[in-house]
């Protein structure tokens, strides 16, 4: 096994331990063998090089990598393994040549120790990787290398729902997340289906943890006693989305969550938008594009309510800024900075991972937006 190697360019100090055997047949108990071995090596050498090594896993993570997004999601992966260090198994189903039927390869992802201290804090790496006709075994060979008292998440960054295999480690999980923003446009309801089927305190949806600091601020403005009396007198909402085409899921998820919390019956779809009942009247709901970009994340919210609690309010954030803009035209004119508590993608993640109870929120909205998709007009 080589030492830790050189940090990673990142503000984060990351180290790789490698075995020396490379990928090789599948065999469970040689794997746990060569771990230990791993591990054995790595403290024999580390004192001398990178300090104390601290073996950890808090779960786990089970990750069926599509080789389209496996160069944007690796970072991200090892980040997550920084904040809540796991048993990582990383698959590539069909990515080995006709023949080679199931291959592994294990290493570990190390950190420095934050807060100081020195040491690295390590976990687990299996690489797993199949060919075509060996797939179907895949649920079975991770069965096998699962630590058994600790919990099993599957992250599903898979965009194909369709796949037996995946469906078998689905049931292997303890939690399973969800991404309805790696979907192909429209298929973001099989999503909100699977969390349907098996409930939010299973299956989350990492589009819904995005959309957190959007509901805070709109929860924040609307506590006050100025503002929230024009809820009962809302007309109009407009959500802008970077880009163009149809809206991205966090766009579903805020209108299901606008209706489901203030009892909006929805009421079809017009070529400007859908339509909702609410207990004072008739609501438009816009989703439009600005058409630049392509990360298709939420950049604006408009409400506009009639008398007698008139307001007309936009809310706007752009990029990763700590902060959003709050423009008021009614009932007067005002512009307010807000705290914008933007997470990376690493921390939602591992925010799903911390969330033991079910979701009666999101599941309120996703049953909404899939029904709202459904009636989408606007071209």
């Amino acid at each position: 096994m080589t030492g830790p190697s050189a940090p990673a360019s990142d503000r984060f100090e990351t180290h790789l331990l490698d075995a020396p055997d490379g990928s090789r047949p599948f065999d469970a108990t040689a794997i746990e063998s060569g771990l230990r071995t791993m591990w054995k090596r790595a403290g024999e050498s580390a004192p001398s090089q990178a300090g104390a090594i601290y073996r950890a896993a808090l779960s786990n993570l089970v990750v069926p990598l599509d080789p389209r997004l496996e160069s944007k999601l690796m970072p991200v992966l090892v980040d997550v393994t920084r904040r809540h260090p796991s048993r990582l198994f990383s698959i590539g189903a069909g990515s080995a040549p006709r023949g080679a039927g199931i291959r592994a390869r294990i290493g570990a992802l190390c950190h420095r120790r934050e807060g100081g201290g020195g040491g690295l804090v390590c976990c687990e790496q299996v690489i797993v990787q199949s060919d075509p006709a060996s797939t179907p075994l895949i649920p079975s060979a991770i069965r096998s290398l699962l630590i058994g008292d600790l919990p099993t998440v599957l992250l599903d960054f898979n965009p194909d729902q369709d796949l037996p295999w995946v469906s078998e480690l689905m049931d292997l999980a303890d939690l399973i997340l969800e991404d309805s923003c790696l979907k192909e446009p429209g298929r973001e309801r099989d999503v909100w289906n699977l969390i349907e089927r098996k409930g939010s305190g299973k299956v989350h949806d990492l589009a819904w943890a995005r959309l957190t600091p959007w509901r805070q601020v709109l929860a924040e403005v609307f506590d006050t006693k100025e503002y929230l009396p024009a809820l009962g007198t809302v007309r109009r909402v407009e959500i802008g989305f970077a880009g163009s085409g149809f809206p991205p899921p966090p766009a579903w998820l805020l209108a299901g969550w606008l209706a489901s919390r203030l009892s909006w019956a929805p009421a079809g779809a017009s070529s400007k938008g859908l339509v909702f009942r609410s207990g004072s009247g008739d609501v438009l709901v816009a989703m439009t594009g600005d058409r630049r970009g392509e990360g298709r994340a939420l950049e604006r919210i408009r409400i506009q309510a009639e008398e007698p609690h008139p307001l007309d309010l936009e809310f706007t954030h752009q990029g990763r800024e700590a902060t959003a803009t709050i423009v008021t035209r009614a009932p007067r004119a005002r512009r307010t900075e807000v705290p914008f508590d933007y997470r990376e993608f690493a921390a939602c993640i591992v925010g799903e991972i911390h969330r033991h109870t079910s979701n009666r929120s999101l599941e309120g909205a996703s049953r909404l937006a899939e029904r709202l998709m459904k009636e989408w007009k606007v071209e």
